[in-house]
């Protein structure tokens, strides 16, 4: 489906490889933050909900500047590399502080000293996120490798998602140290120190960019009006978000329904790493499958597993950890697929867009994307969290049956929602590879057209 050789298996390595640095320190974000700051730290977890709910507001300015910047960044180190180079040395500060905030701070912390460090953070995380995604896109123009690109850079966060759980508890059990939430938290943070600019440093020496269509003239608005217009883009774009959503609900109440319903502080991040051992031993399954039977049949099959699982956790209750691991191993087989193929089908979406206009948009509609993502994370902190105390439930105090209970039913209902609406949406998902084909080869013919009617135009006026 291509003409340029195909990527070395190295270069797709070497390319994955700043996923596991940002999936450090952002993870723990939505898994451990709001447990460890209202639990331990004794913030209001209303508070926290809201607080790392506004701290994404700034995204509405930076994302799409960001975005619009890197697709006319000119200069010799490339339009993505000089983004995610200090987008890298503010995620890794904010990590830090976030993550250990008291070893250079002294406790109480402040609701203020949590939101100024989370913004810089996602700060950080967007100058990273959305030229690195954008680079992605650029990479190839087959199809199929689209997906084993998504699949190399999906791989090694799910191996970022491993260790956030799996080295504080293997750390717990060397040294008694890593076992509980606060504990994981500080050693995840002082991972990500030297995560970020180690393995980004060796994605930006070693991997070339490629200038896949000309530099965008295009005003940032009309960017964006071409994109709300484009419907394929927006169908893409309202199931992935409303996945996302479900799965950010999930995480940020997920602390709290092991901790409080199945009683299983000390051992989550253990059960965790069914979940995530699930991801990693799932995606290559899916990454096959996507080829053989194509990327929206793929991605539908692995949302309805979400569907059909997610009410599963009703059934479980205090000490019902063997049910978990299961619970959780089943529902990280359904999320192995969700971030690869959803990534390889925007790279289609991308490429459409771009060969239609004739110039690069993948920062902007990248930048469109990372902000719905980061805005439907944001929504599900401040939305599931202010909501469970409003039920009565309070994770620093007493809980009788009738709180367990409200947490065990917002942990479930609202995400089960979010996933049956986003399948019925996909379904209606128009590109298939045989589709991108034919509408690749109209554009080719188009330009064509162009280039012999600018010739003939050229010698009209030599005559």
């Amino acid at each position: 489906m291509s003409d340029r050789p195909p990527l070395k298996q190295s270069t797709l390595m070497l390319f994955a490889l700043p996923e596991y640095a940002v999936y450090l320190a952002s993870i723990p974000v939505l898994l451990y933050l709001p447990f460890v700051y209202s639990k331990d730290y004794g913030l209001e977890l209303a508070d926290v909900g809201l607080i790392l709910m506004l701290a994404r507001i700034s995204d509405v300015i930076t994302d799409p500047l960001i975005g619009y910047l890197s697709d006319r960044t000119p200069g010799r180190f490339g339009q993505r590399k000089p983004w995610i180079a200090g987008g890298a040395l503010l995620m890794m500060l904010a990590a830090f502080q976030l993550f250990n905030p008291t070893v250079l701070t002294t406790p109480p912390l402040t609701n203020s000293y949590l939101l100024t460090w989370a913004i810089i953070l996602w700060l950080g995380w967007t100058m990273i996120n959305i030229p690195y995604y954008a680079w992605g896109a650029e990479l190839s123009d087959d199809v199929d490798e689209r997906t084993r690109i998504t699949g190399w850079r999906q791989a090694f966060g799910f191996l970022g998602n491993v260790s956030v759980l799996a080295v504080p508890v293997v750390a717990g059990e060397l040294t008694g140290y890593g076992g509980l939430p606060r504990e994981g938290l500080t050693i995840i943070g002082s991972m990500a120190l030297v995560a970020l600019p180690l393995l980004i440093t060796i994605t930006l020496w070693r991997v070339p960019e490629r200038q896949a269509y000309p530099t965008p003239r295009t005003p940032i608005m009309k960017n964006i009006n071409t994109m709300l217009s484009d419907g394929s883009f927006m169908l893409l774009f309202s199931g992935f978000m409303l996945m996302s959503l479900g799965t950010a609900w999930g995480s940020a109440t997920f602390m709290l329904f092991a901790t409080f319903v199945v009683e299983a502080e000390g051992q989550t991040q253990a059960i965790l790493l069914g979940y995530y051992g699930a991801n990693i031993l799932a995606l290559p399954c899916w990454v096959y499958l996507a080829g053989r039977i194509g990327k929206k049949p793929t991605w539908m099959i692995g949302a309805v597993l979400f569907v059909f699982i997610t009410p599963t956790f009703l059934l479980l209750g205090a000490g019902d950890l063997a049910g978990f691991f299961v619970c959780l191993a089943i529902y990280g087989i359904a999320g192995g697929n969700f971030g690869a193929i959803s990534m390889s089908m925007k790279a289609d979406v991308i490429e459409l867009a771009a060969r239609k206009r004739g110039e690069n948009v993948a920062g902007a509609y990248i930048a469109v994307w990372s902000l719905g993502q980061k805005m439907v994370s944001a929504l599900a902190l401040g939305l599931a969290l202010p909501f469970l105390q409003y039920l009565g439930f309070n994770p620093s105090g007493h809980n009788g049956p009738d709180e367990i209970h409200a947490l065990a039913m917002v942990y479930v209902f609202p995400p089960l929602l979010f996933y049956a609406i986003s399948v019925a949406i996909i379904y209606r998902y128009p590109i298939s590879a045989e589709r991108l084909i034919k509408v690749r080869a109209a554009f080719a013919r188009r330009d064509a057209r162009r280039a012999q009617s600018n010739r003939d135009t050229s010698q009209e006026l030599t005559l």
